[in-house]
């Protein structure tokens, strides 16, 4: 919870010309939700075990990153966020976000979900939560990059209201095509849905 806080402020100070979310009280913000049987929560440090086993699960044994890339951003770094889904008593899911303040946006950095618990919403639930937290912040988009051939996160990614704007020509390390995909926030106070 101090954590959260401490980035609310440090991003406060960041668009303090914009008038930051004309930000009113830290109790506005929704921060523990239950959606159906599944619980979304700010991440702590203690969840990094269970982001490694789900990369471990998600991506055939590899963990993209490293206990100490997720340590930083949870712990360190003031401009990241990282939300976790919980179902049956263990962390199922989680994503993880960075304010972009030059453009007042939040990039989606990571966003696994475990096997077992795919095709249930939980992935876009996650990105659901995020985005109206963000919105809530008043951040004006979120981006992300996929690759071109993962066509289900695409699919999932364009029901929750992204776009693509731009192919990235051999952006990831296997020199696979990437997608770069924007979703635009309501703004604060519009009944429109996040």
């Amino acid at each position: 919870m101090q954590k959260i806080k401490e980035m609310i402020q440090t991003i406060s100070k960041v668009f303090e010309a914009q008038d930051f979310r004309q930000y009113r009280a830290f109790d506005d913000v929704d921060l523990d939700v239950v959606m159906g049987q599944t619980r979304y929560r700010i991440a702590e440090r203690e969840d990094i075990v269970s982001f490694l086993a789900i990369e471990r699960d998600v991506y055939g044994g590899d963990t993209p990153w490293t206990f100490s890339h997720f340590e930083h951003e949870i712990m360190t770094n003031d401009l990241a966020i990282f939300i976790t889904a919980e179902a049956d008593g263990k962390i199922v899911g989680f994503i993880g976000g960075r304010v972009v303040p030059e453009n007042n946006s939040v990039h989606l950095s990571n966003l696994g979900v475990s096997s077992a618990f795919q095709r249930q919403g939980i992935g876009s639930n996650l990105v659901k939560r995020l985005a109206e937290l963000m919105r809530q912040l008043g951040v004006d988009s979120l981006t992300l990059e996929v690759k071109r051939n993962n066509l289900p996160a695409q699919a999932m990614y364009r029901k929750l209201g992204f776009e693509t704007k731009e192919i990235l020509p051999g952006y990831y390390e296997n020199a696979q095509d990437g997608l770069w995909m924007v979703k635009q926030l309501a703004a604060i106070g519009d009944k429109q849905a996040v």
